[in-house]
C-alpha cells in the first residue's frame, strides 16, 4: 500500500504565503530598523513620517519619548514573520529609545509570478518554477 501524505502540509514548492510587516518607531531610529530588517530577506519596505498624537502621560506609560514617528511597511515571508517579530521584540527592550510597535496582516493575494517571486525572495521556490515573466 502506497504511502500517504497528510492534507494539512504543504508540499516543498508550494507558495510561501505572504504578510505585511507593519512597524512604527520613534524616526530617528528608521534607518536602524529599515537595515536589521534586510536581514530577514524583506525586498520591500516603505518608511512614511508620522506624529504620534497620544499625550504626555500615555507616552509615558508606552515608553515612547518621542512623538516623531516613522511607520515602516515590509513584506515578509509567513514562516519568517514570527523570527522577525521576537527580532524586533528583543530590538525594542535593547536599544534606547528603540522602543515600538510591530504587527503582521496576512496578504490574500498578489498580482502576478514575478511580482510574488520578488516579495517572497524564495529561491527555492524560484528554482523549481523557474522564471515565468
Amino acid at each position: 500500500m502506497a504511502e500517504r501524505k497528510p492534507k494539512n502540509r504543504p508540499s516543498p514548492t508550494a507558495p510561501q504565503r505572504l504578510k505585511l510587516l507593519c512597524l512604527i518607531v520613534n524616526r530617528a531610529k528608521a534607518e536602524f530598523y529599515v537595515d536589521f530588517l534586510q536581514g530577514f530577506e524583506i525586498n520591500l519596505e516603505l518608511a512614511l513620517a508620522a506624529k504620534g498624537t497620544a499625550d504626555a502621560q500615555m507616552l509615558r506609560l508606552l515608553g515612547l519619548a518621542e512623538t516623531e514617528k516613522a511607520i515602516l511597511f515590509g513584506v515578509v515571508r509567513e514562516d519568517r514573520a514570527g523570527d522577525v517579530l521576537s527580532a524586533l521584540e528583543e530590538k525594542f527592550d535593547a536599544l534606547k529609545n528603540g522602543k515600538g510597535v510591530a504587527f503582521t496582516v496576512p496578504m490574500a493575494a498578489t498580482i502576478g509570478v514575478a511580482v510574488y517571486q520578488f516579495l517572497c525572495n524564495n529561491r527555492k521556490y524560484l528554482e523549481t518554477k523557474g522564471d515565468r515573466t
